[in-house]
C-alpha cells in the first residue's frame, strides 16, 4: 500500500518529521483569522448564507483538521512514543474535517460549492437540534434548550431557503452528506489535480481503506487493530490462538500512513482557501 506521497519519496522518520515541523506552522496560522475579501471568488461563494457564510465553515473544517493532527503527532515528537489504537481515532477526525472543506472549496461549479456548505450547515443544525430535543423531552432539561431546538429548526428552514434561491431543492438541502461519499469525491478531484506517479497505486482505494480502519478503531471495534496484535510471546501449544491475549502496538510506516492521509488534505484545503479567499 502506498505511503499517500505524490510528490516524492522520502524516509518514514523524515517524513513525520516534516509533518510534525508543518503542522507546528499550521497551528500558528489558524491561531489567527484570514479574512475573505470583498469581490473574491470565496467571498461570492459567502453570499448564499450570510448567517453562516461557507468560509466559515471551510475555515472551521481545517482547523478541526490541523487541531487533530497537532495531537496525532504531538507525543511522536515530544516522547517519539505512540498510543498503540487512540491516534487512528484522532486520525478519522483529522481526514474528515479536512474533507469537509476540501468539498466545499473545489465542486466545479459556485452553485454546487454552495449547495455543499447549506447541506453541510443543515445537517450540523440538524444534529445540535435533535439533541437538545431528546433532552428537553426527557425532562431533565435545563431552561432555555426548548429555545435552542426552536432556533436551529428556523436556521434548518433558512437554509432550505437559501437553496431554493440558487436554483437548489429543499430535499437537495436536505440531503444528509454521507462521509465515505463525500471523501471519495474529495480524494477523486484531488487524483484530477495531483496525479499519482506511476506505481503508487490507486490514492482513492488507499484512501477508502484507511477510512475504514479509522472507523472501525473510533466505534471500538477489534478488527482494525487486530493485523497489529504480537502473539509471539504467548504460548500456543494446544490453545486456541482466540483465546490468547496479544500485545497490540504502531510502527512508524502505520502511524505515517496516517498523518500523511491527513496532511495531504489539510495542505490542499489552506492551498484553496488562500487562492479563492482574496482577489486577484
Amino acid at each position: 500500500m502506498s505511503l499517500l506521497d505524490p510528490v516524492k519519496r522520502m524516509d518514514t522518520n523524515q517524513r513525520l518529521t516534516d509533518i510534525g515541523r508543518q503542522v507546528v506552522r499550521w497551528r500558528e496560522i489558524t491561531g489567527y483569522s484570514h479574512p475573505v475579501e470583498p469581490g473574491s471568488s470565496l467571498g461570492a461563494d459567502d453570499r448564499v448564507f450570510p448567517l453562516v457564510p461557507p468560509s466559515h465553515l471551510i475555515w472551521h473544517g481545517i482547523s478541526h483538521a490541523v487541531d487533530h493532527l497537532d495531537m496525532f503527532m504531538h507525543p511522536l515528537i515530544e516522547t517519539k512514543l505512540s498510543f498503540p489504537i487512540a491516534p487512528q481515532t484522532l486520525a478519522r477526525s483529522g481526514v474528515l474535517g479536512a474533507a469537509h472543506a476540501l468539498w466545499m472549496l473545489d465542486a466545479a461549479t459556485r452553485n454546487e460549492r454552495q449547495l455543499r456548505a447549506l447541506r453541510i450547515f443543515h445537517e450540523e443544525c440538524r444534529n445540535e437540534r435533535n439533541a437538545y430535543d431528546e433532552l428537553a423531552k426527557s425532562g431533565d432539561a435545563a431552561a432555555g434548550m426548548a429555545d435552542i431546538v426552536a432556533v436551529r429548526s428556523r436556521w434548518m428552514a433558512e437554509a432550505v431557503q437559501a437553496g431554493l434561491a440558487i436554483g437548489c431543492t429543499a430535499e437537495q438541502v436536505k440531503d444528509k452528506p454521507v462521509e465515505t461519499k463525500l471523501l471519495d469525491e474529495v480524494i477523486t478531484r484531488y487524483q484530477q489535480v495531483r496525479p499519482s506517479p506511476p506505481g503508487d497505486g490507486t490514492m482513492l482505494s488507499t484512501y477508502r481503506l484507511i477510512w475504514r480502519m479509522h472507523s472501525g478503531v473510533a466505534h471500538g471495534y477489534r478488527w482494525p487493530i487486530m493485523y497489529r496484535a504480537d502473539f509471539s510471546k504467548a504460548v500456543l501449544d494446544g490453545v486456541d490462538e482466540r483465546n490468547l491475549g496479544g500485545l497490540v502496538s504502531n510502527n512508524l510506516d502505520q502511524l505515517a500512513t496516517s498523518a500523511i492521509s491527513m496532511s495531504l488534505l489539510i495542505g490542499r484545503a489552506f492551498e484553496l482557501y488562500n487562492l479563492r479567499r482574496v482577489v486577484h
